[in-house]
């Protein structure tokens, strides 16, 4: 594929055309004009105009918009499926995505297991619901989630309670008012409810218990190996309103000549059930278990690619956003 235009690291791909408005919105952001009109790339501490736009409580000494931030996640829950198990994330159904259009929005992630798998307590917390999901207080409509177990979470590091679901069980070990620690067996991975085969869905709700309180999982469990990170991003245009394409993401190998394909990300719908986003990143597209190193993530929108090289650490978040003219 032909990029158009110099590339450098700390920027997108010139600017050539202006992509139509979307229905969702974000945080405004500063023009490209305006950013390449910087004098410097060096981290501040000092207040900045432009930095506001980041939709963060606390000013981050960088700009994702114009180079990447790596920051601290929120990686305070254990897997609910054991490492003797398939404890990685089903890359098929990602947080948010549709598949093309083909399901509804996707509120958690998949574990794929067999039936009878055990599934663990993500933390320490008190069962709040344990039964089959007849009355929908947590779905969109009744028996979506099957056998359900949903925990109350009350952290340190969060000033507000977090809930974890876990859902299609074959069996329930747990009953309402239990306090279960950490990696306690609470159910069986099952099919019940709306699922297609045998996989523990598993959910983040933070602050409320909604269907629309839902965060990324995957930027809440811990790493599965501790040389791994995460990355979000987000595609908009000038007026701060959401692009919804593919974000390829490819790993450098050696050279910047040489990618190795590691995942083709897609937008988190906007449909009739949006999924929630975090509260700083604003994201539309996160991974998480990535291996350390150097990447490159590139979107192609009216004929141009536009490109950025990020690095990912080990337990944090690599954060870069593009601006589309």
């Amino acid at each position: 594929m032909l990029i158009v235009g110099a590339v450098f690291l700390a920027n997108c791909a010139p600017l050539v055309t202006s992509m139509p408005p979307t229905e969702t919105s974000v945080p405004a952001v500063p023009s490209q004009t305006e950013i390449l009109s910087t004098p410097t790339l060096l981290p501040t501490t000092e207040p900045n105009p432009q930095e506001t736009d980041i939709p963060t409580a606390t000013l981050i000494p960088c700009r994702p918009v114009l180079d990447f931030c790596i920051e601290d996640g929120h990686f305070l829950l254990i897997r609910p499926i054991s490492a003797e198990y398939v404890n990685s994330i089903n890359p098929g159904y990602r947080y948010g995505t549709t598949i093309n259009g083909e399901r509804e929005p996707h509120h958690g992630v998949e574990f794929t297991n067999s039936s009878g798998t055990p599934v663990l307590a993500a933390a320490e917390g008190r069962v709040i619901f344990a039964a089959e999901d007849k009355s929908a207080l947590f779905s969109p409509w009744s028996r979506f989630y099957g056998n359900l177990v949903v925990i109350q979470h009350d952290l340190p590091a969060l000033d507000e309670p977090l809930y974890t679901l876990y859902a299609h069980l074959l069996a329930i070990h747990v009953e309402e008012g239990d306090v279960v620690n950490a990696g306690q067996q609470i159910g069986e991975v099952g099919w019940t409810g709306a699922a297609i085969g045998s996989h523990l869905h598993f959910e983040v709700r933070l602050g409320g218990q909604a269907y629309t309180d839902t965060r990324n999982p995957e930027l809440w469990l811990m790493p599965v190996e501790e040389n791994l990170g995460a990355i979000v991003t987000r595609v908009a245009d000038l007026n701060g309103k959401l692009i919804r394409v593919p974000v390829v993401l490819e790993k450098v190998e050696g050279t910047e000549s040489a990618f190795i394909r590691v995942a083709n990300l897609e937008a988190y719908a906007p449909e009739k059930h949006p999924v929630g986003v975090d509260d700083e990143w604003q994201e539309s597209y996160a991974v998480a278990d990535l291996p350390i190193g150097q990447y490159r993530l590139s979107v192609v929108t009216a004929g141009t690619v536009y490109e950025r090289f990020v690095e990912v650490r080990p337990g944090q978040v690599t954060v870069a956003y593009f601006i589309i003219e």
